[in-house]
C-alpha cells in the first residue's frame, strides 16, 4: 500500500465549485505471471489540513486517519463498483451506502474526531465504525459492545436494516 499525503491540496470531480476531496483510496491492477493471477496496488491520496481552515476538530491528519482506516477495510474500492459489499446502511449522517467505507458513517457528525496530543501538538484521527455496525449487531460483539473506535459514544448502535437504496 502506498500513501500519499498532500499539504492543503483539495481536489473535486467533475464541478470545481464543488469542494472539496480531501481523500479517497484506490487500487490499479495489472496482470500477473499466469493469466490467473493479477497484482493489485493500493494506495490512497490524503491532504494534511491546517487547522482551523475547515473549522475546530476537522485537521492535520483527519482525512489521512479516515483514508488509512478505509483503505484496509476496503482495499479494492473502484470507480467500477468492485469493493467489500455490505448490506445497505444509513448512517446518522444520511449516507446510504453498501461497502464497508468505515470513515463514512461518521464523517460530519459532532465528536467525528478524537484528539489526541502527542510532544505539543494535537492530532484530530477521524473515529472510525466498527464492524458490527455493518452487521446490524444487537449489542455489538466489540469491546465494550462498541459501534465505533476510538471515541465508543459517537455511534451507540447499529445501523437501522435498509433496503436496496435506503429506500
Amino acid at each position: 500500500m502506498s500513501s500519499f499525503l498532500f499539504p492543503n491540496v483539495f481536489l473535486y470531480f467533475g464541478d470545481p465549485s464543488n469542494c472539496c476531496v480531501i481523500g479517497f483510496h484506490s487500487y490499479d491492477f495489472e496482470p500477473g505471471s499466469t493469466p490467473s493471477t493479477e497484482l493489485r496496488y493500493v494506495a490512497n491520496y490524503s491532504s494534511w489540513i491546517t487547522p482551523g481552515l475547515f473549522g475546530d476538530g476537522f485537521a492535520d491528519v483527519t482525512a489521512l486517519s479516515h483514508e488509512i482506516a478505509e483503505t484496509y477495510n476496503d482495499p479494492f474500492v473502484a470507480s467500477d463498483g468492485v469493493h467489500n459489499i455490505t448490506p445497505w446502511w444509513l448512517s446518522p449522517n444520511g449516507n446510504c451506502q453498501d461497502n464497508l467505507e468505515t470513515g463514512d458513517v461518521v464523517e460530519g457528525l459532532p465528536n467525528a474526531t478524537y484528539p489526541v496530543t502527542m510532544n505539543g501538538f494535537t492530532y484530530h484521527p477521524q473515529n472510525e465504525a466498527l464492524l458490527p455496525y455493518f452487521e446490524f449487531e444487537q449489542p455489538s460483539t466489540a469491546i465494550d459492545h462498541a459501534y465505533s473506535y476510538p471515541n465508543e459514544s459517537v455511534l451507540t448502535g447499529p445501523s437501522p436494516l435498509q433496503n436496496p437504496g435506503c429506500q
